[in-house]
């Protein structure tokens, strides 16, 4: 049986499996953008409105196939198509696994990517569903200054979506897991300087982002 039938995802889940799908989309399949984008709404109510998540990779191929060669979208490469499915797959349990708790929503406060005072969530800077690995294979530096792979960063909930389809859940532990590191790359800091910019929940609170490079 297909898993995940049941109560609605959160909005925020839903962005998080949308932008995921989107990711792998742009990375494994051609097509033009829009129709890319359009495959992921597709596939995102699929999952919502249909039969809930693919059990594996098989059933996911058996569901979606038909929607790429409707919207013309197909296989960067040919002799690996079963991975690429098995790729969207795994993109919509790493959005579930990165869920947000309701133990992750925090008070209002200045968001670490984009400044602006917001209604926070913990950014778990190892995503939970690799702290298993990266416990048994810390990234570089870790050992050395004693990091825990359990640290969070307080974000809004629009930078946490931007992280997450920026890369999946192993390069962030891997590469990405200070914010240092997140806003060293050009699109996560054009998308907090144009956050920085948007409506913000404290009126006395001047936007000026400090991540101006």
């Amino acid at each position: 049986p297909c898993t995940q039938v049941g109560p609605p995802m959160k909005p925020h889940t839903e962005a998080l499996v949308s932008g995921n799908l989107g990711r792998v989309l742009r990375e494994r399949f051609v097509g033009e953008d829009a129709l890319l984008e359009a495959a992921a709404e597709m596939l995102v109510l699929d999952v919502l409105e249909g039969d809930g998540i693919p059990e594996n990779q098989d059933v996911a191929r058996a569901r979606w196939e038909q929607t790429m060669v409707d919207l013309e979208v197909t296989p960067l490469d040919e002799d690996d198509i079963q991975q690429s499915y098995s790729l969207l797959l795994q993109a919509v349990h790493d959005a579930l696994a990165n869920e947000i708790n309701p133990e992750d929503v925090l008070a209002d406060d200045a968001c670490e990517m984009c400044e602006r005072v917001m209604p926070l969530t913990r950014h778990h800077l190892i995503p939970k569903c690799e702290v298993k690995y990266f416990t048994s294979r810390p990234p570089s530096g870790f050992t050395e200054s004693g990091r825990s792979v359990h640290e969070t960063a307080s974000v809004c909930r629009q930078c946490h979506s931007c992280i997450h389809q920026f890369a999946d859940e192993r390069t962030l532990g891997e590469k990405y897991n200070t914010m240092e590191q997140l806003l060293s790359e050009e699109t996560i800091r054009k998308f907090a300087q144009f956050q920085n910019k948007q409506r913000n929940n404290l009126a006395a609170h001047v936007n000026g982002l400090k991540y101006k490079r």
